[in-house]
C-alpha cells in the first residue's frame, strides 16, 4: 500500500506489550485523566488470530475520517457526543441542543446522562483488505498515544510525524 513505511505482524511478545500499553492508557483515561475511555477497537483487533501494525506517512489517508467514530457514551449506551466528519458539523450546528466543540466534535445537550460517561473508540473497517480471499472477521483500530509512541520508536519512526494503525483478521 502506498504510504506505508513499515508493517509488522505481532508475535506473542509484541502483542502482550501492546495489550499492557492499552490497559495502561485506559487506566490513565482520556483528556488528561478527566474522563475514562475504552478502546473497543483495539480489543476487537487483538481478539483476531492475525494482527499487524503499520506505520503510515502523515499525509496518507487509509482510513476515511467518517470511519473514525470516537464517541462519548453513558452507562446505558446513549451517545452524548461524537466525532463528526468535516462538513457534517455545519448541519449539526443548526440542530437544537447540539454544540460543536472545536472543528470535529459535537455534544448533544438533550441527552439524559445515565451513570458516568466515557469515551469509546470503536473498531473500524479496513477497506484495503475487504475483498482479500481467505480473510474473515477483518477489523482495524487506532491505538493509544502510548502504544503509538512505543511502536514508532521500536520501528525507527519515533522522530517522525508518521501515524500507526492496527489491523486484525482470522484465516
Amino acid at each position: 500500500m502506498e504510504g506505508v513505511e513499515a508493517l509488522v505482524f505481532l508475535d506473542q511478545g509484541f502483542r502482550q506489550e501492546i495489550e499492557a500499553l492499552e490497559r495502561r492508557a485506559e487506566e490513565n483515561g482520556a483528556l488528561g485523566g478527566l474522563m475514562p475511555f475504552v478502546n473497543t477497537g483495539v480489543w476487537e483487533v487483538l481478539s483476531r488470530s492475525e494482527v499487524f501494525i503499520m506505520v503510515v506517512q502523515p499525509q496518507v489517508e487509509i482510513i476515511r475520517p467518517e470511519q473514525q467514530q470516537v464517541r462519548i457514551i453513558d452507562q446505558r449506551g446513549n451517545i452524548i457526543g461524537e466525532y463528526v466528519p468535516e462538513g457534517w458539523g455545519e448541519d449539526a450546528d443548526r440542530r437544537e441542543n447540539a454544540y460543536m466543540i472545536g472543528d470535529n466534535f459535537i455534544m448533544y445537550g438533550d441527552v439524559e446522562i445515565i451513570g458516568e460517561p466515557y469515551f469509546v473508540i470503536p473498531p473500524m473497517p479496513f477497506p484495503p483488505l475487504e475483498d482479500m480471499p481467505g480473510i474473515k472477521g477483518l477489523v482495524s483500530a487506532g491505538i493509544s498515544t502510548l502504544s503509538d509512541d512505543y511502536v514508532r520508536s521500536r520501528l525507527g519512526y519515533g522522530d517522525t510525524k508518521c501515524w500507526t494503525h492496527m489491523v486484525g483478521y482470522d484465516v
